[in-house]
């Protein structure tokens, strides 16, 4: 409990040094990058965190993970988080820290980049949040939302985002595969497919 104590707090001090640089710079475009770059921090401090709270120190409730990771992200979001609501169908998986921190980060992004982009001007609606199994020995991370939707001209393979690289990263560190669907102008979906690991517990879904 001492070292995800200390891991949590010195991930703390990381984002608050990006906090004190965000106020130093008045470039837009490394305002945007400090902004995210924090955010994947304070999303593995949150993981941490969790891991301190609970009874067992080697494995992760990842429903509740992912419920207070989101509610962090629409705390930092601004206005759009009074127009967009997010909606979770999660199943009561616990997970090893090995596996939630890359689904945590993929989660992060996902969400980040729909509230970030899926919902400009007024426009509001809904971003989903899944992980479930499938019928096969898989489980299935979905991030989906009722926003403006992905480029007419968006293809995976040659996407060059930084956050499109990171979520393709975690994806092959979880023996999975990255699938999108989505049509310009109604919403887009990003599930990502992994192997059900070893000693997964399921209790459900909520």
């Amino acid at each position: 409990k001492e070292v995800h104590h200390r891991v949590k707090n010195n991930l703390q001090i990381v984002s608050s040094l990006l906090g004190l640089q965000m106020g130093r710079s008045g470039d837009q475009k490394v305002l945007d990058v400090l902004k995210d770059t924090r955010s994947r921090v304070r999303s593995m401090a949150l993981l941490h965190e969790t891991l301190y709270r609970s009874g067992n120190l080697a494995r992760v409730n990842f429903a509740a993970y992912l419920r207070d990771l989101c509610g962090q992200l629409l705390a930092s979001a601004g206005p759009v988080a009074g127009r967009v609501r997010v909606e979770y169908r999660v199943a009561q998986i616990v997970l090893s820290l090995e596996q939630a921190l890359p689904c945590g980060l993929i989660v992060n992004e996902l969400v980040s980049n729909a509230l970030k982009h899926g919902f400009p001007g007024t426009r509001t609606g809904k971003i989903f949040v899944e992980f479930t199994r499938s019928e096969g020995s898989e489980l299935v991370l979905c991030v989906r939302d009722e926003g403006v939707g992905l480029p007419a001209d968006f293809e995976l393979s040659g996407a060059s985002t930084l956050g499109v690289q990171l979520v393709s990263g975690l994806t092959g560190q979880l023996s999975g595969r990255l699938e999108v669907e989505g049509v310009h102008g109604t919403g887009a979906a990003l599930r990502v497919v992994f192997p059900v690991p070893k000693d997964t517990v399921f209790e459900g879904e909520s």
